[in-house]
């Protein structure tokens, strides 16, 4: 990587930008931290040269080229710190060979990897065949908003990629809906609230009791009792890879159990899985099923949100007849993300494929993922890295990090990628 001392000082300048989605002020529909990231790698862009596009602090496009247009699209907000870090969530760290920051793979570095990977293609001087069009995300971890409000301010290029997946390169993935679920008020306890965002497994739950209660099930299913309340940590994880967590949720709904609460229907159902929908899977996977988010409602309640991802050709219609089937207040919610898919022979899917496999010197072939990722803002769309399979980056975790000689690997996997399709003088 060439200037790899001033990207690494860029890239700690960028994760020191605590960019979670806060209360919209003028200009800032998304907080003021968003817009400061979004101002700043617009800026850092027009210094290297390239023209920049501001849609109203909804978003951000960074241009350079010209022919047939290839979209790039990631994104600079993160998800909240949530608990359990070793070190400074917004300050870049470095120890025993991993960077370490919030939004250091969940999407900061890969985007800051690819703006570098355009600046050594125009600084080259090498034929450029291409239009690239790297669209700058603000809204990704919580709407969506921004992909929506770029669709009503300008055109979208038919093919693209966003380096927030995992390589080699996804030409699939699930489809992603929330699953919204009402419980009645508990006889002896407040409603739970637990979960930072509905795409990560619960970390920590808690609720509070209304009178006395058996201490001795706090032992038993591993809870605290901490300043009048009853607290279960657990692991989080991101929300398409439920089972590499541990969802707090469960202990806390156990317990309840145990103290005459009825709420076997929940744990047989929400947690235990038995309607069934872990054993839907095709080619592109199975269906997974998270509830990773609570809070309490007006009537006293609690409502769970759950991350549901659905791999083609299963539809929401059939994820709905599974659900049906549980005596529960369950209503789909369907944010316009279908599974997606897109020939993994074709010229697009392949030139990413083998930028891959030239600079890791493997022979891999096009995977699906179960992330949604914003690659589905493209008709023809891939997730491209930056995660390796085997790795874990602990995104949307605490101490999230990447191993330094990876995040080399996928910067050279970047660049041999944007300079190939540069040099596609045909259509792809």
């Amino acid at each position: 990587m060439k200037n790899s001392e001033e990207f690494i000082k860029n890239l700690g300048e960028l994760i020191a930008i605590e960019s979670v989605e806060g209360k919209a002020e003028k200009d800032a529909p998304f907080g003021a931290e968003v817009k400061h990231a979004l101002t700043w790698f617009l800026n850092l862009a027009e210094r290297f040269g390239f023209k920049t596009v501001n849609y109203d602090n909804y978003a951000g496009e960074i241009i350079y080229g010209n022919g047939q247009e290839i979209g790039i699209i990631g994104h600079l907000d993160v998800v909240p710190v949530g608990t359990g870090w070793n070190f400074p969530p917004f300050s870049l760290s470095e120890k025993n060979g991993y960077l370490i920051g919030r939004g250091v793979g969940d999407d900061k570095g890969a985007m800051l990897m690819t703006l570098y990977a355009l600046k050594e293609l125009k600084d080259s001087g090498a034929p450029c065949y291409k239009k690239f069009r790297f669209f700058v995300g603000c809204n990704e971890e919580s709407g969506w908003r921004d992909a929506a409000y770029l669709k009503t301010k300008t055109t979208i290029p038919e093919y693209g990629f966003s380096p927030d997946g995992n390589f080699p390169v996804s030409y699939a993935e699930k489809g992603f809906y929330y699953v919204n679920i009402n419980l009645p008020p508990f006889k002896n306890f407040s409603a739970i609230t637990g979960g930072t965002v509905i795409n990560a497994v619960c970390a920590r739950a808690e609720i509070t009791p209304k009178g006395d209660f058996d201490k001795s099930l706090l032992e038993k299913h591993g809870l605290s009792f901490e300043d009048g309340k009853i607290v279960s940590v657990g692991v989080s994880a991101h929300g398409s890879k439920p089972e590499l967590g541990k969802n707090a949720l469960l202990p806390l709904f156990e317990f309840l159990k145990d103290s005459g609460e009825k709420v076997d229907t929940v744990i047989d159902y929400l947690f235990r899985d038995k309607w069934g929908i872990s054993k839907m899977q095709n080619e592109q996977g199975y269906i997974t099923f998270s509830p990773n988010l609570a809070k309490p409602l007006l009537s006293g309640g609690t409502q769970i949100l759950c991350d549901c991802r659905i791999p083609a050709p299963f539809t929401v219609r059939t994820i709905n007849e599974k659900l049906s089937e549980a005596p529960l207040d369950i209503t789909v919610i369907d944010h316009d993300h279908p599974p997606v898919m897109i020939d993994k022979d074709g010229k697009f899917v392949q030139t990413l494929l083998k930028a891959y496999n030239a600079i890791t010197g493997k022979n891999e072939k096009p995977v699906s993922m179960g992330g949604s990722t914003f690659a589905r803002v493209f008709k023809k769309g891939c997730a491209f890295g930056p995660e390796f399979d085997g790795e874990n980056y602990h995104m949307h975790e605490a101490d999230e990090r990447v191993k330094k000689d990876l995040f080399i690997n996928s910067y050279e996997i970047y660049k041999k990628a944007i300079f190939d399709l540069a040099a596609l003088k045909e259509n792809i």
